[in-house]
């Protein structure tokens, strides 16, 4: 699932803020790296989004669908990342997917849990440690992975922008 991916690969995009002058109070507004805030993709038909949380530290990709008046949670992936540059390092904490279309209900999953390598790769098709590629523009987050693995980051191809809300 590409979305997946995608929102994997916006955690990896953090990047990291340094002043002149660590200590001067004045510039603890700019100790918040850019990336960090809260971001979302929304399809062309305006019926699917995901919604991606980036902590100094953590992040949260929820895929949701319009679905009877309401937007559902479909999906959800946590974890921690690291930054490198423009590069991250993200590691998958937990994921979560629908389980009863009548009741909405969510069922979640931990690295501890038997299931975890099978929805790692066969449901999800990513791996639970991987790099991403990122830049930010103004109010926009793009999220570039190597989808194919050839060792290029192609933004076109392989990138996923977002717009912070």
């Amino acid at each position: 699932m590409r979305w997946l991916t995608v929102v994997l690969m916006m955690c990896l995009m953090f990047s990291v803020n340094s002043c002149n002058n660590d200590d001067d109070d004045d510039d603890d507004d700019n100790k918040i790296s850019s990336y960090v805030g809260t971001w979302q993709l929304t399809d062309e038909g305006g019926l699917e989004k995901q919604v991606l949380v980036i902590t100094e530290s953590t992040f949260k990709m929820t895929m949701k669908l319009y679905f009877e008046d309401q937007w559902v949670d479909i999906m959800l992936v946590e974890g921690s990342y690291t930054v490198d540059g423009n590069m991250f390092t993200l590691t998958i904490t937990r994921l979560g997917m629908i389980a009863d279309e009548e009741t909405l209900e969510m069922v979640y999953f931990t690295p501890d849990d038997p299931e975890w390598d099978l929805l790692l790769g066969d449901e999800f098709e990513i791996e639970g440690r991987f790099e991403a590629k990122f830049v930010v523009s103004g109010n926009k987050l793009t999220i570039i992975t190597d989808d194919n693995d050839d060792g290029v980051f192609d933004p076109i191809e392989e990138g996923e922008t977002f717009t912070k809300i």
